[in-house]
C-alpha cells in the first residue's frame, strides 16, 4: 500500500512532524557552525521567470542536491511585498513527507520533514515550489535568505550564503482607445453656375455660340421672317429699276 502523502496525514501526525522539525532545528541551531557536514545539501538554486507582466503569476522553484540523507529542511524566503503577493496554498513538497508554510510581511518560511519509515531524500531534489502574483512594475527579487538541512540522525547543515533570483516586472499592457467612427463619404453637390436669363415663355435667352446650330424655334422663326422681308424688298427694288429704265428709254 503506498504511503500517504503529507496532505492526507491526520492532524496529530502533522503536529508531531512539525514539532519534530521545529524542536530539532531549535536544538541544533546554536551548534550548526560546529557540526560536521554529514548532510551534504549543495547546489542550492532559486529559479523564477526573469521577466513577467504586472498581474501575472510568478512561479518559484527551490532545488538542491540532497546528498545521501536529507530528512528535513527549513527554508526562509524574502521578497518585496509591494511588488509580489504570495499565492496561498500554492506550495508543493516532495511526496512521502509533511510540509508547512508560515507567512510574515516580506518573508515566507517553508519547513518539510520525512515521516515514519520514509527514507531521507537523495540526489537532486525539488525542495519546494510556490507562486507569487506580480502586483506592479519594478525590479523584484526572490531570495533564499537562510536554510537549514538535517539528516536522519539530526545532524544539521546551514546555507552558506543567500541565493537570489531577480524578476523584472513590466507594466501591464493598456488597451488602445477605441477609434471614433468616421463619417461616411458623401458625393459633393455640383457647384452652382450663374443663372441664365430666360424669356417670358421659359426659353433660355442665352445666345448660342458662334457657328453653333443650337437655336430655339423662336430664333429660327425670327431669322426666316427677316430673310423673307429682305428678299421681298430686293425683288421690289429690281422691279422699280426695270420700270424706270423702260420709262426713260427713247
Amino acid at each position: 500500500m503506498p504511503e500517504p502523502t503529507s496532505r492526507t496525514r491526520p492532524p496529530r501526525v502533522r503536529t508531531r512532524a512539525l514539532a519534530f522539525v521545529t524542536a530539532t532545528l531549535a536544538l541544533l541551531g546554536g551548534s550548526i557552525a560546529l557540526a560536521p557536514a554529514a548532510v551534504a545539501a549543495t547546489g542550492v538554486t532559486v529559479t523564477a521567470p526573469a521577466t513577467v507582466t504586472a498581474g501575472d503569476a510568478v512561479a518559484v522553484t527551490i532545488t538542491a542536491d540532497a546528498g545521501a540523507d536529507l530528512f528535513a529542511y527549513d527554508l526562509t524566503v524574502g521578497y518585496d511585498p509591494a511588488l509580489l503577493r504570495y499565492t496561498g496554498a500554492s506550495e508543493t513538497y516532495p511526496t512521502g513527507g509533511f510540509g508547512t508554510v508560515t507567512e510574515s510581511p516580506g518573508a515566507l518560511r517553508f519547513a518539510h520533514t520525512r515521516l515514519g519509515s520514509s527514507p531521507g531524500l537523495t540526489g537532486a531534489q525539488t525542495l519546494v515550489t510556490f507562486s507569487f502574483t506580480a502586483l506592479t512594475s519594478g525590479p523584484a527579487t526572490v531570495t533564499l535568505t537562510a536554510a537549514t538541512f538535517l539528516d536522519s540522525a539530526g545532524t544539521a547543515q546551514a546555507l552558506p550564503a543567500p541565493v537570489a533570483a531577480p524578476v523584472e516586472i513590466a507594466p501591464a499592457a493598456t488597451a488602445p482607445p477605441a477609434a471614433s467612427p468616421s463619417p461616411s463619404p458623401t458625393t459633393p453637390a455640383p457647384a452652382a453656375g450663374p443663372a441664365s436669363p430666360s424669356t417670358g415663355d421659359g426659353v433660355s435667352a442665352e445666345p448660342a455660340a458662334a457657328g453653333s446650330l443650337a437655336a430655339t424655334g423662336a430664333d429660327v422663326t425670327v431669322w426666316i421672317v427677316t430673310a423673307a422681308a429682305a428678299v421681298a424688298l430686293l425683288a421690289l427694288g429690281v422691279v422699280f429699276v426695270i420700270r424706270r429704265r423702260t420709262a426713260v428709254a427713247p
